[in-house]
Formats: C-alpha cells, structure tokens, sequence
C-alpha cells in the first residue's frame, strides 16, 4: 500500500512541474509582449503599405475648402413669444403673443480646421462649434392687446428679433449640446476624410486650444 502511495506521489510531480513551467512560460512571454510591444508596432508600420499622410493632407484641406463648412447637429424648437410694453403708474399698455418655429444649426467651418503630421497618424485640430444658420419665423395667429396704438411693425420685429436671440444664447450657452456638437463634427471628418482620401486613416482629433 505504501508503495502505491509513493508511485503516485512520483506520478504527481512531474505534472506539477509542467504545470509550473507552463505558467511561468506564460507570465514570460506576455511580460516580453509587453515591453516590445512598441517596436514590435514600429515594426509592423514598417512592412505595412505606408500612408502618404503630406499627400492625405495637400487632398483634404483642397477638399475643406471646397465644402466651406459642416453642419454637424439641427435643432427645432416651437413656442410661444411673448412682448409687453409698460407705462409708469398704468401697468402694462400694450402685449403681444403668437406662436413660432426656431430651426438652428450647429457645426464648423472647414477653413478653420488645423490638420498635423504625426507619428503613422494625421492630428485634427477641431474649432468649437458655432451657429452656422438659423431661422426665425411667426407660424400662427398674432394676439395683440393695444390700446394706446404702441405696437407698430418696427415694435413687432423687435420682439421676433429678440426671441430670436434667446433661443439662440438658449443652445451657445448649454454645454452639453455644444459637446455634443464638437463629437458629431469630429465623426462626420472621419468619414468625409476616408471618403476624400480612399484610405484607412489614423486619425487622432483634439479640440482647438488644448
């Protein structure tokens, strides 16, 4: 009985020895993957078909400046204007409401967009988006309440005017849509970009003042 004790003991060794080797074996090779893996990418770049990035370059800023801009992100609000005019001691003399349709659109313009030659890959540089277009418009019957005659059309287009301006300070200053903006403009170059180009560019993209 002993003795079979003593032969699986022997049998169990070597197969712990393996297992040992097999791990340490392991831990080697993802240590050297590790620490090569930079040459290793070098070395890769080297016997893979090269990118004319000067070329890439010299064809999509030709390209931008053909398309003049990008519209990245449209946005349309409806609601309901509000004006009023007050006197001293009488209160409120004349009031306007009507309904209306706001359309904004967000993006940049291609000519301010800054490319740069890395290393096996073209840095965009991205502007912050802007308003590109937007529109104002009156869309349904006009309540007027004027008594003393105050509300003339240069009075009503002051009104429109101003609405206008809030809605659009109501995008500018929301930093989520701006965000939201500069992440649609950046997805919309990367394919314009393979589109232009035909290749498979790395593309690394950076906002504008970082």
């Amino acid at each position: 009985m002993r003795e079979r004790e003593e032969t699986r003991e022997k049998r169990r060794a070597p197969r712990l020895v393996r297992r040992l080797g097999a791990i340490l074996t392991l831990a080697l090779a993802l240590t050297l993957a590790n620490v090569f893996s930079p040459y290793i990418k070098n070395w890769v770049y080297r016997l893979l078909p090269g990118i004319d990035y000067q070329s890439a370059v010299t064809q999509l800023t030709h390209e931008m400046e053909k398309a003049g801009e990008l519209i990245a992100v449209r946005y349309t609000d409806t609601g309901v204007m509000t004006g009023t005019r007050d006197a001293l001691w009488v209160g409120t003399v004349s009031k306007v409401t009507a309904p209306y349709l706001y359309e904004i659109g967000l993006g940049i313009k291609l000519e301010d967009v800054k490319l740069e030659i890395g290393e096996n890959e073209l840095i965009v540089i991205v502007p912050q988006p802007q308003v590109l277009y937007d529109q104002f418009q009156v869309t349904g019957d006009v309540q007027k309440n004027d008594f003393w005659g105050l509300l003339n059309e240069q009075r009503f287009q002051q009104i429109q005017n101003d609405q206008r301006d809030a809605c659009r300070q109501a995008y500018l200053g929301d930093p989520q849509c701006l965000e939201k903006a500069w992440d649609a403009s950046c997805e919309q170059l990367e394919a314009l970009f393979r589109q232009w180009t035909g290749e498979n560019l790395q593309l690394r993209f950076l906002r504008e003042g970082e």
